[in-house]
């Protein structure tokens, strides 16, 4: 048959004038309508006119089978799951839809949505298939496009939880910004980037980052000149993104396309608090990757984060600067209140004692002497005790029992002072009660060794049963005047209370002049949660 002579007359158009109506109604519809017989091939008895938009065939065509078969038109990777759906509505349901992939006339290809349904026989046998199919080509390019916009928010989502996770973790800048670096470009899929912040004089970009750069690349773009550079300098100081797709046809990216080889450049200011504090870079092989606005939104993103990250540890810097000046302030204090005093008695007493020599007074230079070892002896146990409280805590890492051996042995043991630590019962708190106990316990002993004179002292822990807790510091010192403590001498008497009272516990105080001094303390269970 000729395709350019007017086609086959449908055999409908010769039916009734009922049948005609309705079969002139179904041809104008979009699509087509269909009667096939079940005989494994779906051998057309009826095809509406609309199969040849579908198609490219003329209903003629289809039904004579002898130019085309439908089932021919089926891409062969998509035939076994129409025949499995065709197959299963004969043995169940009775009716089918399915979407598959179609071959036009003119070799194009389009996306098709069957529904149809099972014609059964009087005796319950399959008699034949009708039905109607619907271009679905665009369907099915909106549902592409939606999961290619899902799976690019998942993505974005992903990457700015990624630089997140790494932003919280407490390593050094340098560390952090390598890391986000390659999670940006893992992300954006991006070919090489760079990271560049600001110097302490504001008008200079400085590499602290980059991945895949060339050597020479990376010495040349080590440090930018802001205010003269039209890339990485533009984008800090408009402070907005700088999307270039083809840098060999942009004079501002002329001279690094020449020096990486890449086409496509993207740059977005890294920014916290309104401030620009750097420049994030991504280069790419790929034209249009970066064509699309999500991706720069994505990477501007991605550069508030950094901005964050910078900031955070300028901050934490600052803070820690902070933190250092306040204990050299706090032990150049207390050097002077302790140790200080006692090395200027020294000198005091050692000036005396040479001038008793001279004057021939041994005997009350003897004495002198004996002065001296106590004041030296004062002073070794207040610099022991500076030099124990700059060593790390060992609180966090093994408790509250072993921190206190610790104590006992490198404090009291270097001191010459005879101590003892019971533990009954196994020790179970939480970490605020552990850090509480334990400095309440370390002040007792402070007291002990820089006030009372101490030879000796006992140190108790016991938990019982019910969970309650008794902690007891005693020592053998000459004691000191309760009344007077409390009013404000520096025995800390007011720092222990308020740690002890916040855990809903007490705290008592027994001292007498020459029967030293007892601290009883007791938490009762249900003011911390035990830790398992």
């Amino acid at each position: 048959m000729d395709r350019d002579l007017e086609p086959q007359r449908n055999q409908h158009e010769w039916a009734s004038p009922p049948q005609q109506m309705l079969t002139q109604l179904v041809n104008n519809l979009p699509g087509m309508a269909y009667r096939c017989q079940f005989d494994g091939q779906r051998t057309m008895t009826f095809v509406s006119e609309g199969c040849f938009e579908l198609t490219g065939y003329h209903a003629a065509e289809i039904i004579s089978s002898k130019f085309v078969n439908y089932d021919e038109l089926i891409l062969s990777d998509d035939r076994k799951s129409v025949e499995l759906a065709i197959e299963n509505a004969t043995r169940d349901s009775g009716s089918f839809v399915i979407t598959y992939r179609l071959k036009k006339y003119s070799g194009q290809e389009l996306w098709v949505q069957e529904s149809g349904r099972v014609v059964y026989a009087v005796d319950g046998s399959v008699k034949a298939l009708e039905g109607f199919v619907m271009d679905h080509t665009e369907s099915m390019r909106t549902k592409e496009l939606l999961k290619k916009q899902s799976e690019d928010r998942t993505r974005k989502l992903s990457a700015l939880y990624d630089i997140l996770e790494v932003a919280s973790d407490p390593s050094d800048l340098k560390t952090t910004i390598n890391r986000s670096l390659l999670r940006v470009l893992k992300a954006i899929e991006g070919d090489a980037g760079a990271i560049h912040l600001f110097d302490k004089s504001g008008d200079v970009l400085q590499m602290v980052a980059q991945v895949n750069f060339p050597e020479l690349a990376a010495a040349k773009y080590s440090q930018i000149s802001v205010a003269e550079d039209p890339l990485f300098g533009w984008v800090a100081r408009i402070n907005q993104p700088l999307l270039i797709p083809n840098m060999d046809v942009d004079e501002r990216a002329k001279d690094m396309a020449r020096t990486i080889h890449l086409t496509a450049y993207i740059g977005v200011p890294i920014v916290a608090n309104d401030l620009v504090r750097g420049v994030l870079t991504v280069l790419s092989d790929d034209l249009t990757r970066y064509s699309a606005k999500e991706e720069v939104e994505l990477l501007s993103s991605v550069g508030e984060q950094l901005g964050v990250v910078v900031e955070n540890f300028r901050l934490r810097l600052q803070a820690e600067q902070l933190m250092v000046l306040e204990e050299r302030n706090r032990l150049a204090r207390e050097l002077h209140d302790s140790v200080t005093q006692s090395l200027y008695s020294l000198t005091l007493f050692a000036e005396a004692g040479m001038n008793l020599t001279n004057a021939g007074d041994f005997q009350r230079v003897g004495q002198m002497f004996i002065d001296i070892s106590e004041i030296g002896q004062q002073a070794l146990k207040e610099m022991r005790l500076l030099v124990h409280k700059l060593r790390p805590s060992i609180l966090e890492k093994e408790g509250l029992v072993r921190a206190l051996r610790h104590r006992l042995k490198a404090v009291e043991g270097r001191a010459g002072i005879k101590s003892r630590f019971t533990v009954k019962g196994p020790i179970s708190l939480s970490a605020e009660s552990e850090e509480a106990l334990f400095h309440v316990a370390q002040e007792a002993l402070n007291n002990a060794l820089k006030h009372t004179h101490a030879t000796e002292v006992n140190v108790t822990l016991n938990q019982y049963e019910n969970g309650c807790l008794v902690l007891t510091v005693k020592d053998n010192g000459q004691g000191f005047d309760l009344v007077a403590a409390a009013d404000g001498s520096g025995l800390g008497l007011i720092s222990m209370r308020e740690r002890v009272e916040k855990l809903g516990g007490t705290i008592q105080y027994d001292s007498q002049a020459g029967l030293g001094t007892k601290v009883l303390v007791q938490l009762p269970a249900d003011c911390f949660e035990l830790s398992e």
